[in-house]
């Protein structure tokens, strides 16, 4: 399945490393769990709280593919304008254990058998 991400930069890795443990990204994440787990086999494009991401399971669960580690064993594409100034969200990223990519034109993401492209950018296993 694939999904186009638009030109911007954009934060690949856990959820959970993004999202601060505060009532708001509490708030964020339960209702992000509560759709991801009705097909957690699907690559997902949501919308919480008119902030939109895609997200996706590794078929490893937690480890660390690529130079991105997971806990959950997901892995979140976002926009980081989108999370600007939200409190829910941490806004000084550091490129640890997750990737921060900047596209300069309209891109496909796609997701086969668990594993991410996204085409000229980034390629990361989960097995």
């Amino acid at each position: 399945m694939e999904h186009l991400l638009n030109k911007g930069t954009y934060y690949v890795g856990d959820p959970a490393y993004l999202i601060k443990k505060n009532k708001e990204g509490d708030a964020f994440i339960t209702k992000l769990w509560d759709l991801f787990y009705r097909d957690m086999n699907k690559f997902h494009e949501l919308v919480i709280d008119d902030i939109h991401f895609y997200v996706f399971r590794t078929e490893g669960g937690d480890g660390i593919f690529d130079g991105i580690g997971t806990d959950t064993g997901v892995i979140m594409i976002i926009e980081m304008s989108q999370f600007k100034d939200h409190t829910g969200f941490k806004q000084d990223i550091l490129e640890h254990g997750c990737k921060v990519i900047t596209l300069n034109e309209d891109v496909k993401a796609e997701v086969d058998d668990f594993n991410l492209e996204i085409k000229g950018y980034l390629k990361v296993e989960t097995h």
